[in-house]
């Protein structure tokens, strides 16, 4: 690469004569208004920014993507750096610059030279950004950041492996880990172009994770991913049990079924552009989407893409394939009927799974299935959630049995949760996730987040030994007691004369009515 310099008044005059005329009043205007000194955060929180900035658009995206990777909790602090490709370069966050201070002009532009304009350094780790764009022209943003459980595996020098079939997001069979450099040198650029290959994310030894995508929603997202899937990863080994892994050909079959991220949002936005949608259902709709984002919000999807549905007079609704849950709008949820007939929007990879649920439960008006950090890292080692608990109960069995593993969005994988959900309200599914019904969204929302805390409980007893379950009899009284949380009164009445002895008098209200 050629050596980078940061530009003097003069030199900038100087690059500015050889440029197209347009180009160079661009830039002459942005660097005339620059100061000597970096602002104190008082001029910061004064600053009018002008339309005349280059690439304001991108700049502006740039310090939304750093203020959220924040937010999730796979950064801290300035540690990170986001970019994203613009003409004739990149725009980059700048060296030490707090992302809540941040303002557009501090974003830096630099060119494939690679040079830089104006005050402010671009960040230390900027190679890693200027290699990605030069070597992949698919990259259109770049994400790296110190996320916590990416890091704990890169510290150890880890790939994370094929033990779940989202890891073929990241585009391979497993996320490998580059070897170590020091930070902001050449040698550490290449070493993380040598681990990425033809992949999308990879990890940093004793250093962190870097992602890209095809805009700088994509690559947040595909960071986001890797983190959780890497969460996922260490609670596992950290119950002493590895997980599983799923072979070269079924890493295959997955990739085949999984776009890229993002991918599916701009060809659903292309279907809805083509006719008015099937607004049917409205009510229905909006507390759908309500439900997805509520479940982002409570932490059970966890960036990871689930599904949700609701039955509905002649079928039922569900999320759209490969759209974040933040992301899911009334219009874009896709009516299945009962026949597994669906328009030209296409549901979710896992719709069986709801379909089948709806056909063998006529008590279930809801689906929730997810890819919650401690449901699948049980599920990733094949195992279930036994009567350590009596919440257990609150599933409607003795025990949370794992199904066998099956490809996803195969007719096999909907027979193996049926086999293991029985006549339960839950299932994990291997190597995979976690599904729940129940009557309502409300409640199938509260079983996925009662039942993920209970896999984490089970998961952290397991790390200290074997856990003691409850024995057949105690459970026998806990699934009575179930059975009557929040019914009225006069539903108590119609009871069995043991599951009135057993009825607790004040229902929980979180279960509602």
């Amino acid at each position: 690469c050629a050596s980078i310099s940061q530009f003097s008044a003069q030199s900038v005059c100087e690059r500015v004569s050889n440029m197209p005329k347009r180009e160079a009043e661009e830039v002459y205007e942005v660097n005339k208004s620059r100061r000597t000194q970096s602002p104190s955060q008082s001029d910061i929180a004064c600053q009018v920014v002008h339309d005349e900035v280059p690439f304001l658009k991108e700049r502006r995206k740039v310090i939304e993507i750093c203020l959220k990777m924040n937010d999730i909790g796979i950064n801290q602090g300035t540690s990170g750096n986001v970019s994203c490709r613009v003409t004739g370069g990149f725009v980059v966050t700048a060296s030490g610059v707090p992302y809540e201070n941040m303002r557009p002009d501090q974003v830096v532009f630099m060119d494939l030279t690679p040079q830089y304009f104006g005050d402010f350094m671009p960040s230390s780790e900027w190679r890693m950004h200027y290699d990605i764009y030069k070597s992949i022209p698919d990259a259109q943003a770049v994400v790296h950041a110190h996320p916590t459980f990416c890091t704990s595996l890169a510290c150890q020098h880890r790939d994370i492996p094929a033990f779940h079939h989202m890891v073929a997001t990241g585009g391979g069979r497993a996320i490998k880990c580059a070897e170590y450099a020091t930070f902001g040198t050449q040698e550490l650029s290449d070493n993380m172009l040598a681990a990425l290959g033809p992949r999308r994310t990879v990890l940093l030894a004793n250093h962190g994770m870097v992602s890209y995508g095809v805009d700088l929603d994509a690559a947040l997202w595909l960071a986001s991913i890797t983190e959780s899937l890497a969460e996922q990863y260490v609670s596992a080994l950290a119950s002493g049990t590895p997980p599983l892994l799923l072979s070269d050909s079924e890493m295959d079959k997955a990739a085949a079924k999984l776009l890229p991220p993002m991918a599916w949002i701009t060809e659903c936005e292309q279907q809805l552009t083509r006719g008015p949608p099937d607004l049917t259902h409205i009510a229905e709709r909006e507390k759908l989407a309500k439900a997805c984002r509520h479940l982002d919000v409570v932490g059970v999807t966890q960036a990871l893409v689930g599904s949700v549905s609701c039955r509905v007079p002649g079928g039922c609704l569900v999320t759209p394939s490969e759209v974040p849950m933040e992301m899911v709008r009334p219009e874009l949820l896709v009516f299945i009927d009962t026949s597994s007939e669906f328009g030209a929007l296409q549901p979710t990879v896992h719709w069986r799974l709801h379909t089948d649920i709806y056909r063998h439960f006529p008590e279930a008006n809801a689906v929730v299935h997810t890819l919650s950090t401690s449901c699948t890292a049980l599920a990733s080692q094949r195992r279930g959630i036994p009567a350590f608990h009596y919440m257990v109960a609150a599933a409607g069995g003795k025990e949370i049995r794992c199904a066998d593993y099956a490809t996803i969005g195969t007719q096999e994988l909907s027979q193996n949760m049926l086999f293991a959900m029985g006549s339960t309200r839950c299932a994990l599914l291997a190597n995979h996730g976690v599904i729940c019904h129940m009557p309502n969204l409300d409640k199938a929302i509260w079983l996925a987040n009662e039942v993920e805390c209970l896999a984490r409980q089970y998961l952290t007893g397991l790390s200290m030994g074997s856990a003691r379950v409850l024995p057949n009899e105690e459970m026998d009284v806990m699934l009575a007691k179930f059975k009557t949380y929040g019914k009225q009164p006069k539903e108590l009445e119609r009871l069995s004369d043991f599951e009135q002895k057993h009825a607790i008098e004040a229902p929980p209200k979180h279960l509602g009515s």
